[in-house]
Parts: structure tokens; sequence; C-alpha cells
């Protein structure tokens, strides 16, 4: 429990067993913390080392014995807010540098299960307001066992940007209950083990297989055509 998301913000697997054994039971020695957590006591106090850098636990004294503790978790939010806002100052004249070396077409191929991650996380950095996002062949029920997390992430991002979806799906697939989603339906036939999502100047080709890959292409003319063709798909679809 709570493990993916706290990974997400950057924590280790054994720095999750830690933090959550000293959430569960308050302040631990080494030596109890390598019982609860299961592992050796020199991964304790390595881990513990790089928790108490990261200032998300710290330290009190019990018995004359060293001890851990969380710090009041509302503090991980602001340790990150406060790397946003240094990342702010510098992220000007980073996107300057991309900028003055990004090509008139850059394609990315990625592959496994974590393009699903980089899908969302890459419409989210390019999304502003009342967007509108199109996406043809999407099968919401891969998408729910795939990546829960990252789509629950996505959604909120999306509507708190009051950003649309519009979607084209086979007949009878799956329908989710969320506001700023509009389907409509075609025959399955037309459709094949791959999905299309077009977002401003990007067009993201997702390949439903072992493993799975995602293509990216940035170029405005390529997605206006996959815009277009998807018009033309909306207008025949139920």
């Amino acid at each position: 429990m709570y493990g993916p998301e706290l990974k997400e913000l950057g924590l280790t697997d054994n720095e999750i067993k830690i933090y959550l054994a000293l959430l569960h039971h308050g302040a631990l020695n080494p030596t109890q913390l390598a019982e609860k957590t299961g592992l050796h006591r020199s991964y304790v106090y390595d881990t513990t080392e790089k928790l108490l850098e990261k200032g998300i636990i710290n330290t009190v004294l019990i018995n004359k014995k060293r001890n851990f503790q969380v710090i009041d978790p509302k503090v991980l939010r602001g340790i990150f807010e406060l790397k946003l806002r240094h990342l702010d100052t510098i992220l000007p004249q980073l996107s300057s540098l991309y900028s003055d070396k990004k090509e008139e077409t850059r394609v990315e191929l990625h592959k496994g299960k974590k393009v699903f991650e980089t899908l969302f996380k890459d419409i989210i950095a390019n999304l502003k307001n009342n967007d509108l996002i199109k996406l043809v062949g999407v099968d919401e029920e891969k998408f729910e066992t795939v990546s829960p997390i990252y789509l629950k992430q996505y959604f909120r991002v999306v509507q708190e940007k009051k950003s649309q979806e519009m979607i084209i799906i086979a007949k009878n697939k799956k329908r989710l209950p969320e506001p700023h989603l509009t389907y409509k339906e075609l025959d399955k036939k037309y459709f094949d083990e791959s999905t299309f999502v077009v977002h401003r100047n990007k067009t993201y080709i997702l390949i439903w297989g072992n493993p799975y890959h995602l293509i990216i292409i940035e170029n405005e003319k390529v997605a206006n055509t996959y815009r277009k063709q998807f018009d033309l798909l909306w207008s025949i679809a139920n």
C-alpha cells in the first residue's frame, strides 16, 4: 500500500519499506527496523541516512539509543514543491537549449510497460487549459489494468485544466464515467492492436503487444493529418 505513489516521488524500495515501517510503528531503532522490514542492518543504516538527507525522517534518543521517526507526511509535499520551484528557475534556459537543438520532426520510440506512464506524462507536460485530445482505438480495460495509478493522475490533471477528450472505441468496449470523456463507437473490424492519440503538435501511436511500444511524433503537419483522419472517423461513428 502506498508503495507505487511513494516510488513515483523518487523513493527506492528500501526507503519505502523503512518509511512505512516508521509510519506504522512510530520511532524505531536500527535493530527494530531490521526486524520490521526484513532488511539487513547494513541496509537499514545506509537507507536511513538517505532518508535523513531527504528530510523526511529525523532522529530521537530513546533510552540513550538512536531511533528514527517520520516527519509529518505533509512535509513531503513541501519538499517536492521546493524542488519544483528550483526547477522553475532554470526551466526557461533548459527549454531554450532544447528548442535551439530541436529538429522540425522529432520521433521517439519507447517500449515496455512504462510506455503508458510516458504517454500520460508527456501529454500532461504539454497540456494547456481547455485543450482537446483526440484518441482512436482506446481499450479502457487495458489502460486500467496496466497503469491505474497514472490513469487516475492523468484524469485529475486533465479535469483541472478543463480539457476534454474525444474517444473512438470499438463497439461495446468499456466506457469510463469521467465527465471530460466523450465517446463514439465504430465496428470492431476497423480496429487492430494499436491506438493513436493526437494532442497539439504531437501524435502518439501505441502498439499493443509484448512488449508494448509507443511512438511519439512531434510534427505539426503529421499531427494535423491524424487529426483530419480522426475527424472523418468521428463523423461516421455512432
